[in-house]
């Protein structure tokens, strides 16, 4: 029994300092990061705050209030925008799920979040977005989205193309709207039913919006 106890105590005691480590290691790369990403094709402005409000209302409900993470926001799913984030900026050799999860959160909460401001996050994040493949090509960021599934620049984009791209970041190739149009269609609904008040999400990880479905 003292033996298991031991042996328990140990493995807890290496996670903590690997991913003690991990954030260390984060922190300071952070810097040069944010530096990576000072000049953003995208900006808040051109977005507006109704659309940016739409875009959060999905992605990440809770945006403005968490700091990092958030495991109670109903609809929120396992995943914040800062975590996406963290996700795409410090895992270079590729994300496995398991201890990159515990990873990507501490780096979230305890070195991404403190060192930017909510707006720069958001400004990041349009740029930095995953719209899948396109003949192999990845296709990153808001803009470059609109440019290839719509053939027009972000800002001349009508609310309902805007929300064809949102709700592709769910499963960027699979909800493809031009390979997979009926998918995207599905979940452009159930966002519209969900932005008008019509449903709500039941839990945290209700990101398909069981409720919303075949409402118009």
């Amino acid at each position: 029994m003292k033996i298991g106890l031991i042996v328990i105590a140990t493995l807890l005691a290496a996670l903590l300092l690997f991913e003690g480590y991990a954030v260390w290691r984060a922190s300071a790369r952070t810097p040069a990061i944010i530096a990576a990403h000072r000049n953003r094709p995208v900006n808040l402005a051109q977005v507006g705050s109704r659309r940016l409000q739409m875009l959060l209302q999905v992605e990440d409900p809770g945006f403005y209030r968490h700091h990092g993470v958030d495991f109670s926001t109903p609809g929120q799913g396992k995943t914040t925008l800062t975590q996406a984030m963290v996700k795409r900026l410090y895992f270079d050799g590729g994300f496995k799920p398991g201890f990159a999860k515990i990873e990507q959160s501490l780096i979230a909460r305890f070195v991404f979040d403190p060192a930017l401001a909510k707006r720069d996050q958001l400004e990041i994040a349009l740029n930095i977005a995953s719209f899948g493949t396109i003949k192999g090509k990845p296709v990153i960021g808001f803009e470059q989205a609109a440019q290839t599934f719509f053939g027009a620049p972000l800002t001349r984009l009508s609310d309902h193309h805007f929300l064809m791209l949102v709700a592709m970041l769910k499963a960027p190739n699979a909800l493809d709207p031009i390979r997979h149009p009926t998918e995207n269609a599905d979940r452009v609904a159930r966002i519209e039913a969900l932005l008008g008040g019509k449903c709500k999400p039941r839990d945290l990880d209700d990101v398909d919006y069981i409720a919303c479905a075949g409402i118009k």
